[in-house]
This record gives structure tokens, sequence and C-alpha cells, in this order.
């Protein structure tokens, strides 16, 4: 068996069961043509395919530079291909690359070098590349591409922390960015950033009217910095520790940490940081005391989760960030399938432990089992995650285990409301143009509040979809103060509640609403794509270099959002920069070829955007839309 250093790519098939599950034939006439495209460019890199069968494949190369041009073309060249193919049959590789030592038995391949390299593959996004360190050193000048810096990861079965870079396809040639500001981060806050962006644009109609109460864009305030301690008692839960040996139940810890923000943000006499602002501590070492401060709160929540069979192990801990004092802390070892007891337990006593008020109607609340089958919660904490990230083939991934566990109970409440909220999302953001959607996000809206009159999601959901309308101004008002009163910490209603105000005229109260919703998530700010919300109201007070650089942020975060892109290229169009609005242009194209001047004009009118609709159409067809 021969030894000998090498640059290794291991890649697989994001989503290769549904794909087959989806259409056999069509899933594999399409990887076989992949397969051959594959082959060629490795060859053309001076590479070697290894292994090649199912959905995964394993190349060698003789130098880093290689094995990553050879990346990066695969990547852009699928692109293109999946370009021409129906949402629900793309086909997607996710890509890592590592040098190190290899053992060659054949045309096989084994050792640290490929064991790296498959762990880096499942870092990747879909259509994504993730390096190791040790590439990056000898890439990082040579590769026309960018990076963003993920830090040190651990990973299944190395036992030393590996060192993680993502390869940006779009960025500046050799940038590094650091990871507080790398991807993850964003797709950790996309769920409530995207919601934001949809948002901002209604109040534009009605800026004249905040410009005559001596209002500017500053005097909305924005998310606060180090804000005040409520007079309630206020906490934040900090994302849960996933201890599990399989990193890919992230998910679970990150489910279990949803509920139990969403269970406490149920009380009205609790105050209670939104999941968006708490996860951006994910990963981080940071003081307990530090982040109590900048979140304003006096309370920190936190804890881990190790699964394992059919057992689950969940600890929790609630500090008192003020004295430094453990007010409560306890070890769960249960059945997986006491895993919602545990949950309402832990709520049970942090209430008890913070002196919030409990009535015996929040305690049924608590009390109550969102589903009685786990495959069913598993299906569904899958889809949240996927949901979070709000791509175009992350929300049909989320759909289709949405579905699933309607499909195991048709019960399920949260379910339902998500489900619709993936039609909603879609819609409103200008992912899809079919009015069919909104249709079928207000019937599974009603579908959840039928199930549970109590799920604050649904009537978020109820809210969103009127604001997607500008004369259902006062059922967005009603459906956002019905999520308010049952959960009185979700932040997305209060926006939701403020916008439409603000349309209909009450600009003092709508500012008060907004301002509440950016109380509840302070660390907005931490994220390009929530400040976005912002963008279109510096447009109206005349500030356009700061509206275009928050554009310019929501852009760079999500790749699919479409309104930064379009309000880009108008403003481009009309500053003089005819070359930038054209490729911002052909950007939109490649996202959607089938978007026309009239339904990019038609997208950003229904959300809100004064002016005339007939220059905007012109305005998008002289910078290249059809």
């Amino acid at each position: 068996m021969e030894r000998k250093l090498a640059a290794i790519l291991s890649a697989d098939i994001a989503g290769y069961s549904r794909l087959m599950a989806y259409d056999q034939e069509a899933t594999v006439r399409t990887l076989t043509a992949y397969r051959e495209q594959i082959e060629a460019l490795v060859r053309e890199h001076r590479g070697r395919v290894a292994d090649f069968s199912g959905d995964n494949f394993l190349a060698e190369f003789p130098t880093a530079i290689g094995a990553v041009e050879c990346a990066i073309e695969i990547q852009r060249v699928l692109r293109a291909r999946n370009a021409d193919i129906p949402e629900e049959r793309k086909m997607q590789f996710r890509i890592g690359a590592h040098m190190g030592d290899v053992a060659v038995d054949g045309d096989r391949l084994y050792g640290d070098g490929v064991n790296i390299a498959a762990r880096l593959e499942a870092l990747a996004e879909p259509g994504g590349i993730c390096i190791s360190a040790t590439v990056h050193e000898q890439v990082r000048n040579k590769a026309s591409v960018a990076y963003d810096d993920l830090g040190d990861q651990t990973v299944k079965n190395i036992p030393d922390q590996v060192h993680v870079y993502r390869i940006d396809l779009e960025g500046r040639p050799g940038e590094t960015q650091a990871a507080a500001g790398a991807s993850p981060l964003l797709r950790r806050l996309a769920m409530s950033a995207a919601a934001i962006v949809l948002l901002a644009l209604v109040i534009w109609a009605a800026w004249p009217r905040i410009v005559g109460l001596g209002l500017d864009a500053a005097g909305l305030g924005g998310p606060p910095t180090n804000p005040d301690l409520p007079a309630a008692p206020s906490l934040v839960v900090l994302p849960f520790a996933n201890m599990s040996d399989d990193r890919e139940q992230e998910y679970f810890s990150d489910g279990i940490t949803e509920d139990l923000t969403n269970a406490l943000a149920g009380n009205p006499h609790l105050f209670v940081i939104s999941r968006n602002s708490a996860f951006t501590y994910k990963g981080r070492a940071a003081k307990v005391e530090d982040i109590a401060h900048e979140l304003g709160v006096r309370y920190v929540l936190e804890g881990s989760v190790r699964k394992a069979g059919d057992r689950v192990r969940i600890t929790a801990q609630l500090i008192d960030a003020t004295t430094g004092f453990h007010q409560w802390s306890h070890q769960y070892d249960r059945q997986l399938d006491d895993i919602f007891a545990v949950q309402s337990e832990i709520s049970e006593q942090i209430l008890g432990a913070v002196g919030a008020e409990i009535s015996g109607a929040e305690l049924a609340r608590i009390r109550a089992k969102p589903t009685e089958d786990l495959s069913a919660y598993d299906a569904y904490t899958r889809g949240l995650a996927h949901f979070a990230r709000y791509t175009r083939a992350d929300f049909h991934e989320a759909r289709r285990l949405f579905e699933r566990a309607i499909e195991i109970d048709p019960g399920f409440a949260s379910a339902h409301a998500l489900l619709g909220a993936t039609y909603s999302a879609e819609y409103g953001l200008g992912y899809s143009f079919d009015e069919r959607l909104r249709a079928r996000a207000l019937a599974k809206a009603r579908d959840a509040i039928r199930l549970d009159p109590r799920d604050p999601r649904a009537y978020t959901l109820q809210a969103a979809l009127h604001m997607q309308s500008p004369e259902s101004m006062d059922r967005a008002i009603t459906a956002a103060e019905k999520a308010i009163e049952l959960a009185p910490s979700f932040p997305t209603p209060y926006m939701f509640r403020g916008f439409a105000l603000a349309r209909k005229g009450q600009i003092a109260d709508g500012l008060d609403s907004i301002r509440k919703a950016f109380r509840l998530d302070p660390r907005a700010a931490d994220n390009p794509a929530s400040n976005a919300a912002l963008a279109g109201i510096y447009a109206r007070s005349g500030q356009m270099d700061r509206a275009v650089e928050l554009w310019q942020a929501a852009r760079a975060a999500n790749p699919d959002l479409l309104a930064p892109r379009l309000l880009l290229i108008e403003y481009y169009a009309n500053d003089g920069d005819a070359g930038k609005a054209r490729e911002l242009a052909a950007e939109v194209l490649r996202g959607d070829p089938d978007i026309t001047a009239e339904l990019a004009s038609q997208f950003i009118t229904r959300l809100g955007r004064a002016g005339d609709s007939a220059t905007l159409v012109a305005t998008l067809r002289k910078a290249g839309l059809p």
C-alpha cells in the first residue's frame, strides 16, 4: 500500500434521497450527465477520480490549487446547468477539500486526508465548498474567489478541531471575512431578517408623514445598544450545545432551544429576547455578564443536549447575570419520548425561579404537547433548520419536511403554520409570482388556527399575508395583535403591526411598535440583512449612500433576495452607473430566468414602493430585464 501527500476532494449530493423519491429516472439521468461533466473537469485539472458511487465522489490532485480550481469550476458549471432544471429536481453538490496524508490501495484512497475532506464536505452548503486551513494557506492568493473564515470546527471522528474556510464564489478575489461575519451566522438570522426586508418597503408611502412628525431615519432608532433592564423579569435562552456524537443532531439541540424560547415568550409577565438575537452567540466564547449587558436582560439560560438512541440528556442552568449567582440548575436523563415533558418542566422551573406569575391557563399551555409522534416532531425540527436559511432550495426542503410532519400527524398545528409560511415567504420575497401561493398559505394558517387557536405562529402568518395586500392593513393589524397577545415576546408581530399602522397613517403608534420589535431583538444590527429594513427609510430621507450600503449587505447575506437587487438596479440606473445596473439585472436573471421588468415592478409596488410604476418598468428594461 502506497502512502503519499495529496489534495483530496470529497463531494455528495444534497437531498439525494428526496430527488430519487421524487423522480428516480430523471435523477439518474441528470446524475449521469453531471458525472461525465465532473470527471472531465477533474481530468482537466490533472486530478483522478478515485470513487464515484451513488451520490458521492472522491478525487485526488497533486496540488491544492488544482483541487480548489476544479471544485470552483464544478460548482459554477453545475449552477449553470441547474438553471434549466425545475426547482424540485435541481441537483447540488457539497464539496470539501483537504491536503493531507493518504494511503493508496489500487484505485482506492484511505487515511486522515480522506476523512477530513469528507467532514468538510458535510459542513458545506448545497452548491458550496469548504476547505481546510492547510488548503487555504496554499491557495488564498491564487484562486479568483473570496473566503469566509469559519474558525475551528469540531468534526465527527477527528480528535482535533479543524480550521475551516468557506469559499465565497461571488466575493472579491483573495478576500477573507472573519468568522463573526460568516454566512452561517447570517443563515441563523435570515428568518427574521428576510421578514424585515420584506416589511421595510411598505413604510415608504408613509414617509412624508413621518418627516412631518419631525422624525428622521435616526428617530426610528433601530436595534438598541446595551439597553436598560425591563421592569419585568427578563432573560435570554442561549443556544443549547449539541453534545451528541453525531454533528448532524445540531438541528435537534437548536429545536430544543427554539421550543424553550417560544414557551417562555408566551408568558405575559416575562421579557424574553428573540431566538434570532440569542443565536448570534452560538459557538462564541462570551461571558454571561457581557451577554446579559449587551441584550439588556437579568437572567441567562444555557445548557446542552446529548441524544443517543432512544435516550436524551438535557442539562440546563439559569444564571442571574447581575450577581453571577446560579439561580437554578438541573440535569434530565430521560427516554426520548419524554422530551416534551422535560421542556415543560424546564419552563415551569424557570418561571418560578425568576418570580414570574403563572396562571392555570398558562400552565396548561406550557404542558400541551405539540404532537404525540416523535417522528413528526423530528421532521418538523429538521424543517425549521432549512426554513431559517431562507433560500429557494431550503424553502422547498423545509416544505417537504413540514408536509412529512403533517402526513405523520395531521393535527400538528405548528407544522401547518410553518408549511404556510414557506408559501407566504416564497411569494412575498419574489421567489415565485404564483398568486396561488397566497391562497395556500392562508389555507394553512386557517388549518393551524382550527387545530390550535393559541398558536401565535398561525396569526403571525396571517399578518404577513395581509401585509402583502395594501387594502388589508386592518386585517394585518388584527392578526398581529392576536399573535402579540399569545406571545408577548415575539418580535415579528410587533414589526408587522408597526409597518401596517404606518401604512395607515398612524405613524407614531407604528414607530413605537417597531421599536418594541427591535428591543426584543437587540442584536439585529449584527446582521446586515436585518439592518436593510431601514434602507428604504434612508432612501426616502435622501441618505442614499447609507441605503445603498444596506441594500448591498442584504444582497450579500442572501443570494436569492430579489428586492434589494431591484432597488439597486433602479438606483444605479438613475445615478448614471448603467454598467452596475446591467450587472445586477444579469444577476437577477441568473437566479430567475423567467422574471420580466413588468413582474419585477409589480413585486416592488406590491411591497409598498412609492412612485410611478411605468417609470420603474422602463428603468428595469433599460438595465436589461426583458
